[in-house]
């Protein structure tokens, strides 16, 4: 008798450590499970105007900075993409429509920080197998928005664009940081001398810096999640309930009842009692 034949399947749930798929983890490992693992669909609807706004961003600005387009072109392809995604239809969290006059400022100032540097790789993939047991197979993946070369200094930098309307103090973004330089060491073998994130609607720039010591101490740290990840396995209940809350999560459903079916059956008495 094979597996198959036997009820189970050889085949691993294959998923990989990224940027966002780790500070999911971290807020919430419940949801993790859900959206990485179990894969459930979406049933709360949430704010997609952000998302689909900040990607256009991106899209053009990958595209000036490698040369596949210029700026007139980039301005024509920005207004095709705000129709097509129908932004002038989607709602921001405050009942209202984006301003798109403010993104395509942003996108301004993306293009000329794009113009202050050289020797532009854009959108990398970097990807590589990380740990696995026998019924997990987990990778690690990112994609790094721009490496370049500082044309003023020869300093070699990571670039990330940000549409955000604030600077994010929490870990967040920090955590991203490392994760990019993580990859780039992994894979070339040295350390960029700094990481921008750029808020290109504040015209603001957080630097990182970081040592060895910093990506060592991070590869601990995805160790450490990934083996929990492991020891968790396909039981749902294992898997800690953090913030299921927050605006954007669109699985709260699935959430909400993977927390009532813990509560059943920690205090199946409650549950009779609503009965009578």
């Amino acid at each position: 008798m094979n597996e198959k034949e036997g009820g189970t399947s050889s085949k691993k749930i294959s998923f990989n450590l990224s940027p966002s798929s780790l500070n999911v983890f971290m807020k919430n490992p419940l949801l993790f499970y859900l959206q990485y693992i179990a894969k459930v669909p979406d049933d709360t609807k949430v704010p997609v105007c952000y998302g689909l706004s900040g990607n256009i961003v991106h899209d053009c600005l990958e595209k000036y900075a490698s040369g596949e387009l210029d700026k007139d072109e980039v301005y024509s392809l920005f207004a095709e993409k705000w129709e097509e995604c129908n932004l002038e239809i989607h709602r921001d969290i405050k009942g209202g429509v984006l301003d798109k006059e403010e993104y395509l400022m942003a996108l301004l100032k993306g293009m000329s920080i794009v113009e202050e540097h050289e020797e532009h790789i854009c959108e990398e993939t970097i990807n590589f197998p990380f740990v696995e047991n026998e019924i997990m197979k987990i990778g690690i993946k990112g994609i790094v928005d721009l490496q370049a070369r500082k044309k003023y200094g020869g300093e070699k930098v990571i670039v990330d664009y940000k549409t955000s309307n604030s600077v994010n103090q929490s870990k967040d973004f920090e955590r991203q940081a490392l994760f990019y330089n993580y990859l780039i060491h992994k894979k070339k073998n040295f350390l960029p001398e700094k990481t921008s994130f750029h808020y290109l609607k504040l015209g603001v720039e957080k630097v990182y810096s970081f040592s060895k010591e910093d990506l060592s101490n991070f590869e601990e740290e995805l160790k450490r999640v990934a083996n929990e990840i492991l020891s968790y396995g396909k039981d749902i209940g294992k898997y800690p309930i953090g913030d299921i809350n927050d605006l954007f999560n669109s699985k709260k459903q699935a959430c909400l009842r993977e927390v009532s079916r813990r509560n059943f059956f920690q205090n199946p008495e409650n549950f009779s009692q609503m009965a009578f």
